[in-house]
């Protein structure tokens, strides 16, 4: 997505891929981590326990696996949702000023994220 995600992680991982690596943008994490893993230029892996992230003007991919997750992000872009079927409670998700509803346990084919110029008329939206 582009835009801003702010969230945190009771423990888990957070892999942050950065389209453009090389630019002045720095994600921000914080948390009591490991330290982090780099697999290329562009995609780190962040991972540990009351993990905090802040990732502003940009392009990025974040894939955030764990419990007690929190996110809130504003953009545009696409989303998958993936519950884990081994816990009963996986949350639940709002998309684009919709009412809230359970995280599927089944991924989802991408959902897109649209900015709505008035409240409530953002729609849902999949990916082809």
């Amino acid at each position: 997505m582009k835009g801003a995600v702010i969230g945190r992680v009771a423990s888990g991982k957070v892999t942050l891929k950065d389209s453009d690596p090389y630019d002045e943008q720095e994600p921000e994490v914080h948390g009591r981590l490991k330290p982090p893993k780099p697999l290329s230029d562009a995609t780190t892996v962040y991972q540990g326990r009351q993990i905090r992230f802040r990732v502003m003007e940009g392009s990025y991919r974040l894939k955030i696996e764990g419990r007690g997750i929190n996110l809130s992000g504003v953009g545009r872009g696409w989303v998958i949702l993936d519950g884990d079927e081994r816990f009963s409670n996986v949350g639940v998700f709002s998309l684009n000023g919709e009412p809230y509803e359970p995280i599927p346990y089944e991924r989802t084919e991408r959902l897109k994220l649209v900015v709505a110029t008035d409240p409530g008329q953002g729609h849902r939206g999949q990916g082809p």
